[in-house]
């Protein structure tokens, strides 16, 4: 389309050039403005994503900011603000983009449901459990199912207290759909866990840790499962890896929760 577009901007140059050369000159300076006008958004956007992937989540926060107070930011540039503002903690700043999102009637239904799970995510942030487990079971039955849908669907039923056997169930069906996801991976060594089958979930844990050292998530989990397998020196080795990974308002584990399994591993040492 935006190739078609530049052919229809050339012939209409073309076509005021022969009539006019002013008339040519002010449709090319028109043309300029309305590519500036139209582009700006992305542009903004693509400076967003260099932000964020230089690991400056603020500035990217900063640079979303501006392309979706242009107005004229399309619907996967608005849900990618959103999670960047549940990234950086403005949960509820996130929401206020989100909701419109779902409320479009003829909104393609990947897109709507996109937009419903990181509102699933805003729920959680605001605490509000209940609902955020309730929206996306009612994403899953609907027949939309996506590695991230699956990691957030086991996390909230860990978190809400479902039983450990039906919750289980959804982290085997999530592992099966995709093993190498290090969301679903620590759902069913969390589950597992839980359960007290700490061989199996430190088998789940050594795989998952084999690619994902930096994944503070996995670091504190597996030192959990080490200590009930009563190996604190390996316990240590992923508490020790925690200063390397990296905390976002998405992080599910508290410092003080890690300073008091560091205490625990440090008194049996």
């Amino acid at each position: 389309m935006s190739f078609l577009y530049i052919i229809l901007g050339i012939i209409v140059i073309a076509l005021a050039f022969k009539f006019n050369t002013w008339l040519g000159v002010a449709v090319i300076a028109a043309l300029v403005i309305y590519g500036i006008y139209h582009f700006i958004p992305s542009y903004y956007a693509t400076k967003g994503n260099q932000a964020f992937a230089a690991g400056d989540e603020d500035a990217a926060r900063e640079w979303y900011k501006k392309a979706y107070d242009t107005g004229r930011t399309n619907v996967k540039l608005k849900t990618y603000y959103a999670y960047i503002l549940l990234r950086t903690g403005y949960a509820d700043e996130a929401e206020k983009v989100l909701d419109p999102i779902i409320r479009v009637k003829n909104l393609a239904p990947e897109k709507k449901n996109l937009a419903k799970q990181q509102r699933c995510m805003v729920y959680y942030k605001q605490g509000r459990i209940d609902e955020a487990l309730s929206d996306a079971m009612s994403i899953y039955d609907s027949g939309f199912k996506t590695s991230s849908l699956y990691g957030l669907l086991g996390y909230l039923k860990i978190l809400h207290g479902d039983s450990l056997e039906e919750t289980l169930a959804m982290c085997e069906e999530a592992y099966d759909y995709d093993s190498d996801n290090r969301d679903i991976a620590d759902n069913l060594e969390l589950c597992l866990y839980k359960m007290g089958r700490y061989e199996e979930a430190e088998n789940v844990s050594d795989k998952l840790m084999e690619n994902n050292d930096n994944f503070i998530e996995g670091c504190y989990h597996g030192a959990q499962i080490a200590v009930k397998r009563g190996n604190y020196e390996k316990a240590k080795k992923h508490l020790d890896k925690l200063a390397q990974c990296k905390r976002s308002g998405m992080t599910t584990i508290t410092e003080e929760e890690i300073e008091a399994l560091r205490q625990e591993v440090e008194n049996h040492i």
